[in-house]
């Protein structure tokens, strides 16, 4: 996990990027093939749109050195594949954090000593979890609500039961 991952400018973390997840890069190759053959002539940063955001296509081309204006016809063999390896395995190097940017949670209690049934620990009968205190890692914001709903809701209906 990344999270738990050191890196500075000094000792820089390459991530790889694949802003293709869903297509394999045999079928990008075709699709972009077929893409090329049939608009020679409009820009290639126009129609590489058509398979990343317009604004990512255009930051893609300017890493590739390839001018805003040059056509599709105009690309080379070499361009072609490197613009492919580009959409599959984009290379960013991680230098640091900032506070107040993070985007994933980390750490927390170990869900193995946890009841998934009712969310109490198995070491300490009748202590309940729920949400971030949980050994749980997710982006923030979408799946991290949504695990400490459901597991505030489990772990207070089940601390709940045993009043009654």
């Amino acid at each position: 996990m990344i999270a738990f991952e050191n890196y500075s400018e000094k000792e820089p973390l390459l991530l790889l990027l694949d802003f293709c997840p869903d297509t394999k890069a045999n079928v990008l190759e075709e699709e972009l093939t077929k893409e090329l053959k049939e608009n020679p002539k409009k820009q290639f940063n126009n129609l590489l749109a058509r398979f990343v955001p317009r604004s990512l296509a255009l930051k893609l081309c300017e890493a590739l050195a390839l001018p805003e204006e040059k056509i599709s016809a105009e690309l080379s063999k070499k361009d072609f594949h490197r613009t492919l390896e580009l959409l599959k395995n984009c290379p960013i190097q991680l230098i640091g954090r900032a506070a107040g940017e993070e985007f994933v949670t980390a750490g927390g209690v170990d869900t193995d000593e946890v009841d998934p049934r009712s969310m109490e620990s198995k070491i300490c009968p009748d202590l309940y979890f729920a949400g971030e205190i949980l050994n749980v890692d997710g982006f923030t914001g979408g799946f991290n609500l949504q695990a400490a709903w459901a597991t505030g809701h489990l772990a207070g209906v089940s601390a709940a039961e045993l009043k009654a």
